[in-house]
């Protein structure tokens, strides 16, 4: 029997058993430090992206909130605001018997409720959502225009409203008849087609003619507002919202969602205090005009925006992206005042609540602090108020 023989191994060969496990441990400690190396880079990298995401999530919020509401700020007033003697009439109107829950208190273009208000009257609005913006105009898609009463004055349940013209006018529209702007202007609804000179009004007490209607003298105005726009502009939980009057339903109204992330709403009447006016704004205020003359010098809305972006960013202890609530400079000219609006150097600034701020410790962690904000502003010309007068 043979034995085969060994093979031939190289000197030193044999000894190659593998790594040891001081090697192992080494191999794994580099690795680890390249994977944490690795995840940093990915973590700043995301955070820097979600922050721009955010930001630009923001910046479209604030441009669409912002265009929404200047879009219906520059119609407002139409179709009354060529009667400029009527405007700030005391609105009168029925349905169903009864005066609808929340309807406009006078006929003018713009109102504008500031927070104090909007929480005394809902204690449920939210701190900082600031003010809301209310405006009224004619739903008529082709013309809106006024005409007069003429005689007979019409008085008893079944009479037509003689006018001198019926243009515009049709079955079912709303329209509001004044006398000036100090003595109620009241509501009605056509009840039919109209003709050249009159315009039909039968008594419907389930609907807005109520029976036995007051009288209005030669020269009075008849409005046509078809099914009225009446809009209100607020925030509610972060989100601007759009609450729309419903001619079907007017104890109620139609809201809608229009943008989410918006946080504070800032409006200003835009006056002209000139004597004689002179059709330049000279001051920015939040005073509801309470006369007609003091409405007939509102020509502008000064709107403020604040959007807030999606992201929330932690930061390190005690580093806060929005260590404080923001301050907007208004100018210096015209003069601004109103709630929030205080003196900034030589200029005028309004103090934007979004919740980050803490009286009586600024250090205090506040979610709203770890947010980004945007701010929009823009001046609306009342174009209707501009052309009447």
């Amino acid at each position: 029997m043979t034995t085969a023989a060994r093979p031939h191994i190289p000197r030193g060969v044999d000894r190659q058993r593998g790594v040891t496990l001081v090697e192992l441990m080494v191999g794994m400690l580099i690795g680890m430090l390249a994977i944490l190396v690795i995840s940093q880079v990915l973590l700043v990298s995301e955070g820097q992206k979600r922050t721009t995401t955010g930001g630009s999530d923001a910046q479209t919020n604030g441009a669409l909130s912002v265009f929404a509401i200047q879009r219906d700020v520059q119609t407002a007033g139409y179709g009354f605001t060529s009667s400029p003697s009527i405007i700030g009439c005391p609105i009168s109107a029925q349905f169903n018997g009864a005066t609808p829950t929340g309807f406009a208190g006078a006929l003018a273009p713009v109102f504008i409720t500031t927070e104090a208000d909007r929480i005394l009257a809902n204690p449920a609005v939210a701190v900082g959502s600031g003010d809301s913006i209310r405006l009224l105009a004619s739903s008529k898609g082709s013309y809106s225009v006024p005409t007069r009463v003429i005689p007979p004055t019409f008085a008893v349940a079944g009479q037509v409203v003689p006018v001198t013209a019926a243009l515009g006018f049709a079955d079912r529209d709303l329209a509001l008849v004044a006398a000036d702007a100090t003595n109620p202007c009241r509501m009605l609804q056509v009840t039919g087609v109209p003709t050249a000179m009159s315009i039909p009004r039968a008594d419907d007490p389930n609907g807005w003619n109520s029976p036995n209607p007051q009288a209005y003298g030669d020269g009075s105005v008849l409005v046509n507002l078809g099914t009225l726009v009446d809009n209100r502009y607020e925030i509610n939980n972060g989100v601007l919202q759009l609450s729309s009057f419903d001619i079907n339903n007017p104890n109620t109204r139609i809201t809608r969602d229009i943008q989410s992330d918006i946080v504070s709403l800032r409006a200003f009447y835009g006056r002209d205090t000139s004597v004689p006016a002179d059709g330049i704004v000279d001051v920015y205020d939040m005073t509801t005009p309470a006369t007609n003359a003091e409405w007939l010098r509102v020509l502008s809305v000064r709107v403020i925006v604040v959007a807030r972006s999606a992201q929330f960013e932690r930061g390190e202890s005690g580093v806060f992206v929005t260590p404080a609530n923001p301050n907007w400079d208004l100018g210096a000219t015209p003069t601004s005042n109103g709630t929030g609006v205080n003196t900034c150097g030589t200029s005028r600034c309004v103090r934007l609540d979004v919740g980050a701020a803490d009286v009586a410790d600024p250090t205090v962690d506040l979610p709203a602090k770890h947010y980004r904000y945007k701010i929009f502003e823009t001046i609306v010309p009342l174009r209707n108020m501009l052309w009447s007068s």
